[in-house]
């Protein structure tokens, strides 16, 4: 991801909530050099210490924890500020976790081992830097920034996945255009075989956390953008 994209963090304050030391090392030395500070803790309790100190605009946080679990450390941290993201890392990502944490108002949920790129993208959706770049209109009170790869809907950021981002900006390349299956396959899988229910499957995603349905479907030809 450029540099110049990431500045957009540096005046913004995170907690990391991680008891793998290796893990929250890897994420604190990445996420430093961009940000205004990154506090640190190994366990619930101290991480509410912080929290209510430092009032850190992001919150990333483990579910596996010592001394309290870390959807006990997000009931606590919801009732002291009821808006501040929420981050959720976890190598558990059952049914009953992902419901919890959105119940919760967790604004995304990240399995492990954790893509740095797409916590990248989740920071700056959440940073109190107010975007400023230019966007795209994809109609319906959607809007796509493709500098920062991030979808918005009444300017709420729309988190993606890395594939989910790139098959956006190219259909977006196209200008509502078709891109057929070979061109997703050349231009995004590469080497790595590309099947149609996989590429199905990332659209149907577009879809539902568009909440419309922006992408059309050219039967035995590929896909295009509606942009009503």
């Amino acid at each position: 991801m450029k540099r110049e994209i990431l500045d957009d963090l540096r005046d913004t304050e995170i907690l990391l909530v991680e008891d793998d030391i290796e893990l929250r090392n890897l994420i604190e030395r990445n996420i430093r050099r961009h940000t205004k500070a990154i506090y640190t803790a190994s366990e619930g309790k101290k991480a509410l210490r912080i929290f209510r100190e430092k009032a850190p605009h992001v919150i990333i946080t483990d579910l596996e924890l010592p001394k309290m679990s870390g959807l006990e450390f997000i009931k606590e941290v919801r009732v002291m500020n009821p808006r501040v993201a929420i981050i959720v890392i976890t190598a558990y990502g059952t049914e009953e976790n992902f419901a919890d944490s959105y119940d919760l108002g967790a604004c995304s949920i990240l399995k492990k081992p954790i893509d740095l790129d797409e916590l990248f993208m989740i920071l700056l959706a959440n940073s109190p830097k107010k975007i400023t770049k230019t966007t795209v209109s994809l109609g319906k009170l959607l809007s796509y920034n493709p500098v920062e790869m991030m979808l918005y809907y009444k300017g709420i950021p729309i988190v993606l996945t890395k594939k989910e981002n790139q098959i956006l900006s190219l259909l977006l390349q196209y200008k509502g255009g078709v891109v057929s299956y070979d061109e997703f396959q050349t231009l995004i899988w590469g080497d790595t075989p590309m099947t149609l229910d996989t590429l199905r499957m990332h659209i149907n995603s577009i879809r539902k956390k568009s909440h419309q349905n922006i992408i059309r479907n050219l039967s035995g030809v590929g896909y295009k953008l509606t942009m009503e």
